[in-house]
């Protein structure tokens, strides 16, 4: 009887877990397709169209449709097992462009903005960018970073303007009981429907185990009146 019982709960849980997240978890992927920006929104020339004869792999082409098209809901792997049940439901994000958008400026919120060499003798000027980092040394012509090495790139700041040009990431509220995920769960789509709709999921999650628990014991109880 004992047996019998725990393998209720387990399929009764498992079926009320995943009967209450499925559409709320759902609403999570057409949220963050809300939030997917138009082409005319993003930065001047990530949305153009990649010239055909280059003779290298080229940064992903920014297109909103394809963007959308790549995020979406699977309800995973939603099994009982031999000691409890395992439910995954999850919402993905799979274009390349979309996870860019997603996550750019995690590591580096500036976009490794190169700094520039400073004439200490003509305050206000800038000889160039220079790839560095922050803490400055003196040299007998200028100021800069402790990193010399100049930029090969046509425009040095491109990283710094593309981050800069989009939302601020998203953090995952504090939730307690629940361990947060640092960095690694900031985003601009997913992630910030995520953020936004997490306190319902985990509050439909712990509904459901309460459920089941007062499911079990009414059952409980007819049998003992029997």
């Amino acid at each position: 009887d004992v047996l019998k019982g725990l393998e209720f709960i387990d399929e009764d849980m498992r079926q009320r877990i995943r009967a209450a997240i499925d559409p709320l978890m759902r609403g999570v992927a057409d949220k963050a397709k809300a939030f997917v920006p138009g082409n005319g929104e993003v930065l001047s020339g990530w949305s153009k169209a990649i010239n055909p004869t280059i003779n290298y792999k080229p940064f992903p082409r920014y297109d909103a449709s394809v963007v959308k098209a790549g995020i979406g809901y699977n309800a995973g792997e939603n099994k009982t097992q031999k000691n409890g049940f395992k439910v995954s439901n999850y919402v993905y994000n799979v274009s390349a462009a979309g996870r860019i958008y997603e996550t750019a400026g995690r590591n580096n919120p500036q976009g490794r903005a190169p700094f520039q060499q400073i004439d200490p003798s003509r305050p206000g000027t800038t000889f160039g960018p220079v790839q560095g980092f922050e803490g400055k040394k003196r040299a007998r012509e200028y100021t800069y970073n402790k990193s010399t090495r100049e930029y090969a790139s046509n425009n040095p700041f491109a990283g710094y303007q593309f981050v800069t040009s989009m939302p601020a990431l998203t953090s995952q509220p504090k939730i307690k009981g629940i361990r947060g995920g640092g960095k690694k769960t900031k985003g601009r789509l997913i992630f910030k429907a995520w953020a936004q709709d997490s306190p319902k999921v985990y509050d439909a999650i712990v509904q459901a185990i309460n459920a089941t628990a007062i499911h079990f014991n009414k059952s409980t109880e007819i049998k003992k009146a029997a």
